[in-house]
């Protein structure tokens, strides 16, 4: 009778514990106990096992891999808390590397640090490969990003940066769920939407104040005064927007494009400010005294040219004689 009980206990003992490694089998029916070697071999494997699953979770903060592929990261980053943990206990434990890991597990301390490190490897290797993928599939869309930063879209432009920024990171999510092919058909179309907000973030940020100088100056008296110089300033603020339109990333070309609607701003205030002088001249009797001073101002330039005085010709022919010496 007692052995029979014995027996059932027995089972019930199995059924209740599982599967247990052969060496916590032995330690738990008093079998032999394992070597200090295999004890230091099993720890040995699991300290380096948890060193590479280290090394994979530094690279992955390096690499940035959570932007690619969140979903693998963050559980890569659970399990590492874990597989810290256990490193810990077994560090200051050494001896029971080949201890049950728990009363209800088959595996051994060292076994379950071995396998949560593999689970982290994995995890990170699978994040790499999608960044991989992600930079492969994206880099055009990555490119324009950058030209939009730069030129802070985000700020005028934020809706249409928001949209554009969404689609891109459920390009992302795609490509990790493999979805290459569909991402791809998409990309010509969304390619375009980028490239249409890259001109106008860099027309904005080369023309936005030309253009807002235009539009005061075609609602005050200088156009109607100056109504030719206008239409030249116009002309060649629009040629620089045409210029962008065609060569968005060629910077130094727009700029000097740019400088030429710039000077031409210029030019009308001077012109407009001439005209006030000589206006007001008009208007205080003063109009000898204006053309005396042009006129010692034109002397000094013939003299210079080597002409002497020719202030009996207009200021047409003695600026046209200037012209011919030079």
């Amino acid at each position: 009778m007692r052995m029979k009980v014995g027996l059932v206990f027995g089972a019930l003992l199995l059924n209740i514990t599982g599967c247990k490694t052969l060496d916590s089998v032995q330690n738990s029916l008093g079998g032999s106990s394992p070597t200090t070697e295999q004890v230091q071999a099993a720890y040995s494997r699991a300290e380096a096992s948890y060193k590479e699953a280290q090394q994979a979770m530094y690279l992955a903060n390096v690499e940035s891999l959570i932007d690619y592929d969140s979903e693998r990261i963050q559980k890569a980053q659970k399990e590492w808390k874990e597989l810290e943990e256990n490193f810990s206990d077994l560090k200051s434990k050494p001896f029971e590397a080949l201890d049950s890991a728990s009363f209800f597990s088959s595996q051994t301390v060292s076994g379950e640090i071995i396998e949560l490190s593999q689970e982290v490897l994995a995890l990170v290797a699978g994040a790499q490969a999608a960044k991989q993928l992600i930079l492969s599939v994206l880099e055009p869309v990555r490119s324009h990003f950058a030209v939009l930063d730069k030129f802070a879209t985000e700020e005028h432009f934020s809706t249409r940066y928001r949209k554009l920024s969404e689609r891109h990171n459920k390009f992302k999510a795609m490509l990790v769920n493999g979805k290459q092919l569909e991402v791809e058909a998409m990309l010509p179309e969304y390619t375009a939407l980028l490239t249409a907000l890259e001109i106008s973030a860099v027309e904005l940020h080369y023309l936005g104040e030309i253009v807002a100088q235009l539009r005061a100056i075609a609602a005050s008296p200088k156009a109607e005064v100056l109504p030719s110089v206008t239409m030249d300033a116009n002309n060649t603020s629009e040629y620089a927007k045409q210029y962008i339109h065609s060569n968005v990333r060629n910077y130094e070309q727009i700029e000097a494009k740019v400088k030429q609607a710039q000077l031409q701003l210029q030019r009308i205030e001077h012109l407009y400010q001439e005209h006030l002088v000589r206006k007001q001249a008009l208007a205080n009797n003063q109009v000898e005294e204006q053309l005396l001073i042009l006129e010692s101002q034109l002397l000094a330039l013939t003299e210079k040219a080597g002409l002497g005085d020719l202030r009996h010709l207009t200021f047409a022919e003695q600026l046209a004689a200037v012209k011919e010496k030079l």
